[in-house]
């Protein structure tokens, strides 16, 4: 349920919930800032020894830091659904757990691909240590890819479900616990074809650019409001492809003067 402000309503049994879903989301992030500075400063000593960073990490690690990234990501772009599915269901946080679940695990099989490609670019020398690409062409290649991707159908229909939560459950309910775990299977699926092209971006500023990554999220979650959605989703492919013409050319007239 929400209050008069358009905020959840956080009353018993559904605080549990949102003290993981935050929790999650919260946890995530300093997990990765942890592993992003664990090679840069004695202020991370009391806690380095906890976790490797990327620098260090092998392809299990690199996936785990996968799976952290998406908890830190993704579960932000999903609260909309939480929200409109808590109302639907009367603050009934079984269900909304459970749609939360299915979405979550879709992306999570989004992990071993993202850890293996990392591990594929650290080995060709194509990004550094910290996920940051180093060949300005691979960064234009991967900038005009996520630019085009914001202009086709497939996004466009995929941004149109992520945007409208109450359109999408009026259209696609489902009854019972499998229900409500299938319909988050669903939303998964569609918000992996919305958002892949942009995940790609993680390696042009690198995976492990704390800030750079927030700016993802950020993107990722301004889009799915439906008052902004296609506007400025135009508007984010529209300066993808100014910075991949730019970073190409860039990249073209260095080879040329070397």
């Amino acid at each position: 349920m929400t209050n008069l402000d358009g905020m959840p309503t956080i009353t018993r049994p559904s605080y549990i919930f949102w003290i993981l879903f935050y929790g999650g989301i919260c946890s995530s992030w300093l997990l990765l800032f942890v592993m992003s500075g664990a090679d840069k400063g004695s202020s991370f000593d009391f806690i380095k020894d906890l976790c490797l960073s990327a620098s260090k990490a092998s392809i299990s690690q690199l996936m785990g830091m996968w799976g952290l990234m998406i908890g830190a990501m993704m579960l932000p772009s999903f609260y909309n659904f939480v929200v409109v599915h808590q109302d639907i269901r009367r603050d009934n946080f079984r269900h909304t757990a459970l749609l939360t679940s299915g979405y979550v695990t879709v992306w999570l099989t989004v992990v071993p691909l993202a850890g293996l490609t990392q591990k594929y670019f650290l080995d060709q020398d194509l990004i550094d240590l910290d996920g940051r690409s180093q060949s300005m062409f691979l960064s234009s290649l991967l900038l005009f890819t996520a630019g085009v991707y914001q202009f086709t159908k497939i996004k466009n229909t995929c941004l149109s479900v992520c945007s409208s939560p109450m359109h999408f459950f009026l259209s696609h309910w489902k009854e019972g616990y499998i229900g409500s775990y299938r319909m988050g299977m669903h939303l998964g699926m569609v918000c992996v074809i919305c958002c892949w092209a942009l995940m790609l971006l993680a390696f042009v500023g690198g995976a492990m650019n704390m800030v750079w990554m927030a700016g993802l999220t950020s993107i990722m979650v301004i889009e799915k409001q439906g008052y902004l959605s296609k506007n400025f989703s135009g508007l984010v492919g529209l300066t993808l492809l100014g910075a991949a013409t730019i970073t190409f050319v860039l990249s073209f007239v260095l080879e040329v003067m070397i």
